[in-house]
């Protein structure tokens, strides 16, 4: 018996499909993003598990709000538009988790670091994309936000504050203390 070829569909009609609720649609553009949202919800955890549970549950997000999604008339432009959405999405949804974990745990991180201003430095430059996910990963979860953020995601530290329900000035702390546990990292690998 073969296996019929994967037939390709636009993001229109996927879009379109997913509007109306057809769960094969719904299948579809789960397939076809779910990589991309994997990737995206990894930056927000230490663990695979937790990660796919976030994708998971960002996806009933997206479902749920694709109603209310408008579509460009210039499909090149759908696939960008669509692509930032669902990472704003995938983004939200992680920082909920976080929030809920934090409320859970109802725990205070109890580092003693002190603020370093220093950037992790060029270590973090030449570094594949890889290895630094997993260096973040291991990053508490209030430093391993903050920081994928701001450098990933380009957030300011007002909207940092806002999003994760801290101050400005915990924002700016919270980054150093990455940075510098980063660094420290970085030259333990070096060693």
């Amino acid at each position: 018996m073969s296996v019929p070829p994967k037939t390709e569909y636009s993001l229109s009609s996927i879009v379109g499909g997913c509007k109306l609720g057809t769960p094969s649609w719904q299948r579809r553009l789960y397939e076809q993003y779910f990589g991309f949202a994997l990737s995206v919800c990894m930056r927000y955890t230490s663990s695979k598990e937790e990660a796919l549970e976030m994708v998971n549950d960002g996806f009933v997000r997206v479902f749920r709000g694709i109603a209310q999604f408008q579509e460009p008339g210039d499909q090149d432009l759908l696939s960008r538009i669509f692509m930032s959405w669902l990472k704003k999405i995938m983004i939200h949804t992680s920082i909920n988790h976080y929030k809920a974990a934090k409320r859970t745990a109802d725990r205070v991180d109890s580092s003693t670091d002190h603020p370093d201003v220093a950037a992790a430095g060029s270590a973090v430059d030449d570094m594949a994309y890889l290895d630094l996910v997993k260096l973040i990963q291991r990053l508490s979860p209030a430093y391993r936000n903050t920081f994928s953020l701001f450098a990933i995601e380009g957030y300011s530290h007002e909207e940092i504050a806002k999003t994760l329900g801290i101050s400005v000035g915990t924002s700016k702390t919270n980054l150093m203390k990455a940075r510098k546990n980063l660094r420290e990292m970085l030259e333990q690998l070096n060693e």
